[in-house]
């Protein structure tokens, strides 16, 4: 019998680049799983049982939108859900899921968080600002008419609106939509097919979950916008190799839009 190799005990020290991509195996999930079990998870349960049922037990005012501090509550908790929802389905069905996304060695992870941080403040500048503006005056060109892309939060947004809003852009979305739209998305199309065609639908699609309520051409122009930042952040998973740097740079993004929106108030 060949001797085992010894414990390696510098594993916390794997660069999370591109020797983690080789540590990554393909996922197993088809694409088809991936859309299903969001749809069974974050729409019927999440949304439609435990919303539901919170609304009615608590009367909240869906038409509040994110100025209603319980409908900023009501968004985080379907968001946890279809988090822990999508965990558990893939814990039963597919158990090596978190190797498959890439977790870094405890030691790496904060070292993944900053880095995906940075790449996300740069991602900030070059798609909501940048592109945001060509795009802006394109949409204007072709329409023309003045476009403007919606706020994504109420402008009469109370004290307890604001601690909730914060705690849903910077903490919970970044985490929920990383995981659906990049590491089970993404990734089922992209060990698939490769890396254009996994950006291109998974970002199609994170960009029409961006849908505001909002006359049609600002609505599309905000969700073009998200299309953009979905490839980006699809270039960050594949660049760095690890859904915690997208989670990371997802963070820093969504930090910086609510500073400039709560600042403009």
């Amino acid at each position: 019998m060949m001797p085992q190799p010894p414990p390696r005990p510098d594993l916390d020290d794997i660069p999370f680049g591109a020797s983690s991509k080789e540590l990554r195996p393909a996922v197993t999930w088809s694409v088809w799983e991936a859309v299903l079990a969001y749809v069974v998870v974050g729409i019927v349960v999440a949304q439609a049982l435990v919303a539901g049922v919170l609304v009615a037990a608590f009367g909240i005012d869906l038409t509040a939108g994110a100025a209603d501090g319980s409908a900023v509550a009501l968004t985080i908790v379907v968001d946890l859900v279809t988090a822990a929802g999508l965990a558990w389905w893939l814990q039963r069905r597919h158990p090596g899921w978190l190797q498959q996304l890439w977790i870094p060695p405890a030691g790496a992870r904060f070292r993944a968080l900053a880095t995906g941080y940075g790449f996300g403040l740069a991602l900030y500048v070059v798609v909501a600002l940048i592109v945001g503006a060509v795009l802006t005056l394109l949409f204007r060109a072709v329409f023309g008419e003045d476009v403007t892309a919606p706020e994504q939060l109420s402008t009469n947004l109370s004290a307890l609106g604001k601690v909730g809003a914060a705690v849903l852009a910077i903490v919970v979305a970044p985490v929920t939509e990383e995981f659906f739209f990049r590491g089970m998305l993404f990734r089922s199309v992209r060990d698939r097919w490769g890396f254009w065609a996994g950006a291109i639908v998974s970002s199609l699609i994170f960009g029409l979950a961006h849908y505001v309520a909002s006359p049609w051409r600002d609505a599309l122009l905000l969700q073009t916008v998200m299309v953009f930042t979905g490839i980006g952040l699809c270039w960050i998973y594949e660049r760095r190799g690890t859904i915690v740097a997208n989670i990371g740079a997802h963070m820093a993004f969504n930090t910086i839009g609510l500073l400039l929106i709560l600042a403009s108030r």
